[in-house]
């Protein structure tokens, strides 16, 4: 289990970004792409745990004096540092394995990914601006990477969603970390940041978001308004979000998003009408 919480099993359902182009293209569902998008999803799935690990390791010394942090694995001791190296390098063959099955072009994709957040690990998450664009293009190249695996055309405006999208959320966990801050818990770079300019890296990130996706949405075809209407729920899911940042709640997003019962509606709502839109006959 220790090994399991480590690799921070939790988060590999951002990597269900991979279903998103083959998804809106209308091929998820045939056997050829699906196992594509499995093996994009473990591959995925075992690069984000290889660099959470380096991750904490990196951190290790900062993470022992935060009340939240203090009990992972590493930071805790449960796991000691050659341990969490030979995990690390079982998460990196095994991300390996799973992207050799698939073309180079998803090689490509994953290469850039794991180097973005290598770099992010090593430094470049002390650097205002950029660390919120590394984080927010890392789910970007998710959905590029589910576009490479099987050969499916990607949609210039969805890319933008995918990748402003992320940048809402991220923003929104910095100004909750902002708001909590204190000398034990603070990551460093928020020192770096106000307040009035991470409100309007928010405010430009939601209308650059919510601007892309309603031009994705109209820009569907069929005889079924549906994809139009998801503009409404993905608008309410973007508002419920920061009402959760106002109330101090979103310095851990996942929370947000699995225990809110009215963005999971929303989600399911967006999910449900995208469905229709793609797969429902006129």
């Amino acid at each position: 289990m220790k090994y399991l919480q480590a690799m921070r099993i939790q988060q590999w359902s951002k990597n269900l970004l991979v279903l998103v182009a083959p998804f809106a293209a209308g091929d998820a569902f045939h056997y050829s792409a699906l196992s594509k998008i499995l093996y994009a999803f473990f591959a995925f799935s075992f690069a984000a745990s290889f660099n959470y690990v380096i991750n904490d390791l990196r951190d290790v010394d900062r993470d022992r004096t935060n009340p939240k942090k203090s009990h992972r694995p590493i930071a805790s001791g449960r796991i000691s540092s050659g341990e969490a190296w030979a995990l690390a390098a079982v998460n990196a063959i095994a991300a390996v394995g799973f992207s050799v099955l698939l073309p180079g072009a998803f090689q490509l994709t994953l290469a850039i990914y794991v180097a973005l957040t290598l770099l992010y690990s090593f430094g470049l998450k002390h650097e205002p601006i950029v660390e919120l664009l590394i984080v927010s293009f890392g789910f970007a190249l998710r959905a590029i990477g589910g576009a490479t695996a099987t050969h499916t055309p990607s949609s210039s405006w969805f890319l933008v969603v995918a990748t402003f999208g992320p940048l809402v959320i991220v923003t929104a966990k910095r100004i909750a970390e902002k708001q909590n801050q204190s000398a034990i818990t603070v990551r460093p770079v928020i020192e770096e940041y106000t307040s009035e300019f991470l409100r309007l890296v928010l405010t430009v990130a939601i209308g650059v978001t919510l601007t892309a996706y309603s031009l994705w949405a109209f820009s569907l075809t069929g005889t079924h308004p549906y994809a139009e209407i998801s503009v409404i729920t993905v608008t309410f899911a973007l508002l419920r979000y920061i009402l959760a940042v106002e109330k101090n709640s979103g310095e851990s997003p996942e929370e947000v998003m699995f225990n809110d019962r009215y963005f999971l509606g929303a989600g399911a709502a967006t999910a449900l009408l995208l469905i229709l839109t793609v797969y429902a006959k006129s």
